[in-house]
């Protein structure tokens, strides 16, 4: 089955990319969903980010609060630098333990989707296929994000900074999609993809 690794900046449209490729039969993992889940309490890489950014990331329950760490690295490299180099690890092998499970499963599904801002940095290009890359416009970028994650144009910018350029994308990906318009624009270029 083909491992497909499907990346983009940060308001890009991945999200809404993998969710045109489940309607077309697709297994998509969502890397930021991981990402989620294993830092939870009890789960793996809660300890070593405690460890390392202190208790003030927590809330009263002692789980992360995931938005006073995204202010902390987005403002600081070497902190973000530190968060990927340990949720990487615990991603990559959530990853090969879900394709494991469904690898039996292959007549189930037209392909097998790993998405994932980070795609190269987590070292995941290498179990990958094909490389697919969404783009849209900068601009684009901000609106979405401001209006996702109820943001201000400052933050949004700075997050869209804080990753790679388009430049550094565009040389990763075999295949762009163009989210930059509208839906209807998308779905033609999956097909014809598929």
């Amino acid at each position: 089955m083909r491992i497909i690794g499907l990346t983009g900046g940060t308001g890009s449209g991945k999200g809404f990319v993998s969710s045109m490729l489940k309607k077309r039969s697709a297994y998509v993992m969502d890397t930021d969903m991981i990402a989620h889940e294993i830092i939870e309490k009890g789960k793996p890489a809660y300890k070593e980010l405690v460890d390392y950014f202190g208790e003030g990331i927590l809330d009263e329950n002692g789980e992360i609060i995931r938005r006073k760490l995204g202010d902390i690295v987005f403002s600081d490299k070497d902190k973000l630098a530190f968060l990927n180099a340990c949720t990487h690890k615990y991603i990559t092998m959530e990853i090969m333990r879900i394709i494991d499970d469904i690898s039996p499963k292959t007549d189930k599904y037209t392909a097998i989707i790993i998405d994932a801002p980070l795609l190269a940095e987590a070292g995941l290009t290498k179990i990958c296929d094909d490389i697919w890359v969404v783009y849209a416009d900068s601009e684009v970028r901000v609106k979405r994000i401001m209006e996702r994650d109820s943001i201000t144009e400052e933050q949004a910018r700075k997050r869209i900074a804080s990753q790679k350029s388009w430049e550094e994308y565009k040389a990763l990906g075999a295949v762009i999609i163009d989210n930059s318009s509208d839906d209807e624009n998308v779905e033609p270029q999956l097909d014809a993809l598929l």
